[in-house]
């Protein structure tokens, strides 16, 4: 595990959750005696065990929500309502496997309906708002500092990373951005958070995000609380990835910031198999088939691979890796306009080390920042120290975007 980490499970996908949601601290989206009382009643392994110990977190922080609301408590509704987005996030957060299942289909709209009650006692503006894309829509928010009128701010433009949401991205990036003088258009592209969940709605997901990300810019220009002159874009976790992606064919981007930065996906995941599945990768049939569900005979392949596949609109192992080539910035970075600040871990297990590579693709103007342990800012996307990429990364976004 990562340094500054807590592991009371042997399931480390169950580890990693829990400190996701410790790592919201600081926001006010968590609490670490509630987080830590949950993983004690949970069951190590247990799906169901994790659903219903988070859900009945989740349910009690609404209805003390509710109760705080209606007495006029607005700092402790607001507490309230974070910390049971937070709670519903992760109750719904293993069974992604299903997106039509009872448990996801009840939890993502509760979900939805605490992060909307804590707009409303927070010291912020806006709220749901719809993207065109293709025939459908994307579920967004813009929020702002202030009224309307007081705008339009520079506006930082957030997909979600591979299992989050854009409730999630609006609180952990979007809520420092916002108290320091930002509009925030936080989103869920195709095969992400409730663009994925609602099956009104649902697109899966996709490498192009060039075609997707023009879509995105093309809306908030027209929405008066957003400079259409001052636009940035950061892409945190999956993001990382998809960002610069998407800025590779989108020049109206003022600025990009990538955490961490991504290259190939395809590559990262083909590092890590054995030389044989490498070799069976475009082969047909039966024996090459059953080699790569092999990866899932273990729950802990199962928890890696079937919601990453759910959000693929895929149903083999073998598909999902030979999709997964396409992700990739090969020809695309270089097209990328503005300049950008990408990032890195040190001992960020995702990333594997191509931040800097995507850096040293880039022919505009661009910096390179390695987080560490050390710094307290270990792991993936500084689990454990978003404060120290607040403190690195908002600075420079000024630089660039403030008059």
């Amino acid at each position: 595990m990562a340094s500054g980490t807590i592991a009371p499970f042997a399931t480390l996908d169950f580890n990693s959750q829990l400190n996701r949601s410790l790592g919201k601290v600081y926001l006010g989206a968590a609490s670490v005696g509630e987080v830590m009382a949950v993983a004690a009643s949970i069951a190590d392994g247990d799906t169901a065990s994790w659903h219903a110990a988070w859900s009945k977190l989740a349910a009690s922080l609404e209805a003390r929500g509710r109760a705080a609301a209606a007495a006029g408590q607005r700092q402790t509704a607001l507490g309230l309502y974070l910390r049971a987005t937070e709670a519903w996030r992760q109750a719904c957060f293993f069974h992604r496997v299903d997106l039509d299942c009872a448990e996801l289909q009840a939890a993502w709209p509760r979900l939805v309906a605490c992060f909307r009650a804590a707009l409303a006692q927070s010291p912020f503006h806006g709220g749901r708002v719809e993207l065109p894309f293709e025939g459908r829509s994307l579920w967004a928010y813009l929020l702002h500092p202030g009224p309307a009128e007081d705008g339009p701010w520079p506006t930082l433009v957030m997909p979600s990373g591979y299992d989050g949401t854009a409730e999630e991205t609006a609180v952990m990036v979007g809520w420092p951005a916002l108290a320091r003088g930002y509009a925030v258009l936080a989103f869920d592209g195709p095969g992400q958070g409730c663009t994925l969940y609602d099956p009104a709605r649902r697109a899966f997901m996709r490498p192009d995000f060039e075609h997707v990300l023009p879509a995105v810019v093309d809306a908030a220009q027209g929405m008066a609380p957003v400079d259409g002159d001052r636009i940035a874009g950061v892409g945190i976790s999956f993001g990382g990835y998809l960002m610069p992606r998407g800025a590779s064919g989108e020049p109206r981007l003022k600025a990009l910031v990538a955490d961490p930065g991504q290259v190939d996906m395809g590559a990262a995941i083909l590092q890590r198999l054995p030389e044989r599945l490498k070799a069976l990768l475009d082969q047909d049939g039966t024996e090459a088939e059953a080699a790569f569900e092999a990866l899932v005979a273990r729950p802990e392949g199962q928890l890696l691979f079937w919601p990453r596949m759910a959000a693929h609109g895929l149903s083999s192992v073998q598909a999902y890796i030979r999709a997964m080539r396409d992700f990739s910035l090969a020809g695309r970075a270089e097209r990328i306009a503005c300049p950008c600040l990408i990032c890195d871990n040190e001992i960020d297990v995702v990333s594997t080390g191509q931040g800097s590579l995507l850096a040293g693709m880039l022919e505009t103007p661009a910096e390179f920042v390695r987080f560490t342990a050390a710094e307290g800012a270990g792991g993936h996307c500084e689990g454990a120290g978003r404060e120290v990429f607040d403190e690195r990364v908002f600075p420079w976004l000024d630089r660039l975007l403030k008059r």
